[in-house]
């Protein structure tokens, strides 16, 4: 016998827990002894996608209606159940599917709910048993549902995680104002849904438990976050979003990842349109306290024309910018200086959009060395550049970074893959600077 086979079932099932279900039911032909273990895993991974052509759906449900007849009455802690069908595929159906689930919740115990499921482009209702489990802690629905609730259906005493992927609400009440509230231990949720112009959430978060909040939305007309012991958001939507309700009292790390289109940005840099600063104040004013700040092209230069009164980041230690051609770097000089403990800086990427409005953050408008700069008050002692291409602009960048930055002690710089010319790391290595101690390492 060898040795993994002289381990106690409990042992071999923890084992197989890391296997997708179909993968744990092949170990049943190695031995008598492996032939019933995988039946007893207290968990089921279930993934019928219409492009894995090596079952039909016939026989992807008698595996799974064989399985649960050998499983009996034994709980199961966690299932997750992935289907993706097409228009043809009529066997698996709906009513399936949902006593499947119920199956599952009936037996009691149940953790962890991951259900993925899309029937033919409509959306089925989500099995009402599933918000009155009082062990659900992690809950996970995506793309195949419609949820309707009311408050005497709805209570999640243990939940902590509930992710919401492109699900709809049927209602006109907002749902999470019946939700939330009866979700007492919640302290992670994640909403995502890019299908344009649709909107099925009201925009508005309340939660006195929540600590993590992952927002990825294509459009939020109206905003509102009430949420006072968040410490981590993920904001990602299209700009034009109003901020009504921002309560991040307890926010240590924000990524705000707002997108703008070429014609609206064209019209905020000459002038032909106005972007309210109350609309994204708030917002700012918002996070101001984090200590990590990770921020995409789009929202820093939204930054800038949101309006000049910029807050102080004094607990600010973490700033990582991402960088693009089309979008410039206006509004760094000031976001320096109001952070007056900023103790690392990221950039991924160099190259920005070039104006006369950077400041002395960068080279754009020919900058003299000798001149003052802003970043020659900075704190910053690790300078992180990923994405880096080799080009003269980009060289020119570092130098000015290295020269201007006083406290600097290390600088990572890390190459993209597609360098289209060769660099002279030995150079950049031997780079002048104005910290002594400052190091340099080039990841090539």
């Amino acid at each position: 016998m060898d040795r993994i086979s002289s381990l106690p079932d409990e042992v071999i099932e923890h084992i197989l827990s890391f296997l997708s279900t179909k993968e744990a039911a092949l170990t049943s032909s190695l031995s008598k002894r492996w032939r019933d273990v995988f039946v007893f895993v207290p968990s089921l991974d279930l993934d019928y996608a219409r492009q894995d052509r090596r079952d039909n759906p016939r026989q992807f449900i008698d595996f799974v209606v064989s399985l649960f007849n050998r499983k009996g009455k034994s709980p199961i802690k966690k299932l997750a159940l992935k289907i993706h069908l097409d228009d043809d595929q009529y066997v698996l159906d709906q009513t399936r599917v949902q006593s499947w689930i119920l199956n599952v919740l009936e037996r009691g115990g149940v953790a962890d709910l991951d259900l993925f499921i899309t029937f033919r482009g409509k959306f089925q209702l989500v099995p009402l048993l599933i918000f009155k489990s009082n062990t659900l802690v992690k809950l996970r629905l995506g793309r195949g549902f419609t949820i309707k609730l009311s408050h005497e259906n709805v209570y999640l005493p243990m939940l902590k995680t509930l992710c919401l992927d492109t699900v709809d609400f049927d209602g006109d009440h907002n749902v999470f104002e019946t939700l939330l509230p009866r979700c007492p231990l919640l302290e992670e949720l994640v909403l995502e849904d890019q299908r344009w112009k649709q909107r099925q959430w009201c925009g508005s978060v309340s939660s006195p438990s929540l600590k993590r909040l992952s927002i990825r939305f294509y459009n939020i007309p109206i905003i509102s976050l009430d949420v006072p012991s968040l410490v981590y958001l993920e904001h990602s939507c299209i700009f034009g979003s109003k901020y009504a309700n921002v309560n991040l009292d307890s926010l240590v790390e924000a990524r705000i990842n707002l997108w703008v289109e070429d014609k609206p940005l064209r019209k905020l840099r000459d002038g032909s349109a106005l972007l309210v600063p109350a609309d994204m104040m708030d917002l700012i004013t918002g996070i101001k306290n984090v200590k990590v700040l990770h921020l995409t092209s789009d929202a820093l230069e939204l930054f800038y024309f949101s309006g000049q009164d910029l807050p102080m980041f004094d607990n600010l230690v973490y700033l990582s910018i991402a960088s693009d051609k089309k979008q410039g770097w206006q509004i760094l000089p000031l976001l320096i200086k109001n952070s007056p403990n900023l103790e690392t800086l990221v950039f991924k990427g160099l190259e920005h959009y070039v104006t006369t409005k950077c400041g002395d953050a960068c080279v754009c408008s020919g900058y003299m060395e000798k001149s003052p700069s802003c970043l020659s008050s900075s704190r910053v002692k690790v300078l992180e550049i990923s994405l880096y291409q080799g080009t003269s602009r980009e060289l020119n960048q570092v130098r000015h970074f290295l020269m201007k930055l006083p406290f600097l002690e290390l600088v990572k710089i890390r190459a993209a893959n597609n360098i289209q010319v060769p660099i002279d790391v030995q150079y950049l290595l031997k780079l002048p600077r104005a910290s002594s101690n400052c190091k340099i390492q080039a990841i090539f």
